[in-house]
């Protein structure tokens, strides 16, 4: 929220327009940003997801530490090549915190120890690399749902809470090419469990996890025009079963509909199944409107990273490369169950809120490796890394690429200027280290 602040205090203030905002997955680009003495004092449109990263407290070299212990950054960076050099299987992950540069320069380093990289959230599932490869999907950038949706189904999600501005840009409020009215000509759907989103909706579907299969199924033989047994229907999900049939009725009708997908949609125990099955059913739909599917994505750059990843190894979001060529198994490469199942001897990591939610296991598994983190915000971690690199803020004081939630890369902008190296230059330092 911006502050209050008299007029002359307003006049004093460097003031940066259009600026990209890595606070969530929208990588909304349209802030206006004051700095005052290196300080953000105002963010215009208001933004709690923005004011809380660009108000972060911020790392200095002092916050650079070995084992615990004060150091300076080429102590950090040879004492990170040990740790790699030493390694017969280490873990690079985290890389959504960073820009593509720095991941790329992560893939080099990775490829010269022979690492496991995964680029995908550790906390968040997303199979559409997969789901793509196997059935396709229909997807779509956020400035087509903002032109075009007249209907937009929130199924489990609740971006009012998680994405905040999502409503406001694109989904809901703003208007657009084809929906001039804004909110007044979209009709709202909430399906899952009752929040913030699904309260603000038209018509709202409850709909229990384990109905969730049994739901695609059905509005799949509805989209193919199969016959529907009522009375099965009515035992496996008596709250839902007529909300859904009006809900096709309505996609039917719509001129271009988008299915919004959040974590309660893409459950990990359920695999790509939900996607796909989803995917199936908008499919055929095109032969009567338009529509897509769109997931809302944590942020600021795990699609960013994820793009990477594929460009350089050819698999989407994760790859071995312990073995001199990339190497494809993300039912057990993840970074999760790497750490849990004790299958990495050294971790690098960026760190970010994500690693609050990683579960007990794999943090402490973590604990129990050499681990080099990047941060560009006081670490806050229950164990102590080997090696603990402070770097940049992207988009505050470093510049780069990042990709929103649907795959679209913007540039982030240095705003201002901090006596940190970037992460990129950071990677580069241990590279070279180990080449020496």
């Amino acid at each position: 929220m911006p502050d209050r602040m008299t007029e002359a205090e307003t006049s004093q203030l460097e003031i940066h327009h259009d600026v990209p905002c890595p606070g969530c997955g929208c990588l909304c680009d349209d802030l206006t940003i004051g700095l005052a003495n290196g300080e953000v004092k105002s963010i215009e449109p208001a933004c709690a997801m923005a004011s809380a990263y660009y108000r972060q407290k911020h790392v200095s070299l002092a916050d650079c530490r070995v084992d615990g212990q004060a150091a300076t950054m080429p102590e950090a960076s040879l004492r990170a090549a040990e740790i790699l050099r030493a390694a017969k299987a280490p873990l690079f992950f985290g890389l959504g915190e960073t820009s593509s540069e720095a991941v790329r320069r992560t893939l080099d380093l990775a490829d010269r120890v022979g690492g496991i990289v995964d680029a995908s959230h550790p906390t968040f599932y997303d199979p559409t690399g997969r789901t793509i490869q196997t059935t396709g999907l229909v997807t779509c950038s956020l400035g087509e749902i903002r032109q075009r949706a007249d209907l937009v189904i929130f199924w489990g999600c609740d971006p009012q809470t998680t994405h905040l501005r999502h409503w406001q840009r694109y989904s809901v409020e703003a208007s657009g090419r084809f929906v001039p009215g804004g909110r007044s000509d979209r009709t709202l759907v909430g399906i899952g469990s009752q929040n913030k989103t699904t309260d603000a909706c038209d018509a709202f579907i409850p709909l229990d996890p384990s109905q969730q299969i049994a739901a695609l199924h059905y509005l799949i033989s509805l989209a193919q025009e199969k016959p529907t047994n009522h009375e099965v229907l009515d035992e496996t999900m008596p709250d839902a079963a007529q909300g859904l049939g009006r809900l096709y009725q309505q996609v039917r009708d719509s001129k271009y509909f988008v299915f919004v997908l959040g974590d309660a949609f893409l459950r990990r125990e359920a695999g790509r199944i939900p996607l796909e099955l989803l995917a199936q059913f908008v499919r055929p739909m095109h032969e009567q409107t338009r529509g897509a599917i769109s997931i809302l994505r944590p942020g600021p750059n795990w699609v960013g990273a994820g793009g990477v990843v594929a460009s350089r190894t050819g698999y989407p979001g994760s790859a071995a490369l312990t073995q001199g060529i990339p190497q494809f198994d993300p039912d057990n490469l993840s970074a999760a169950k790497l750490l849990t199942q004790n299958r990495v001897d050294a971790a690098v990591l960026w760190e970010g809120p994500w690693l609050s939610d990683l579960t007990e296991v794999a943090r402490n598994a973590l604990a129990k490796i050499p681990t080099v983190v990047f941060g560009h915000r006081p670490l806050a971690t229950d164990f102590t890394p080997s090696v603990f690199m402070p770097i940049k803020r992207p988009g505050f004081s470093d510049d780069g690429t990042m990709s929103r939630m649907d795959d679209m890369p913007l540039p982030v902008r240095a705003l201002t200027q901090e006596d940190l190296p970037s992460a990129d230059a950071a990677v580069q330092a241990i590279l070279e280290k180990i080449a020496t």
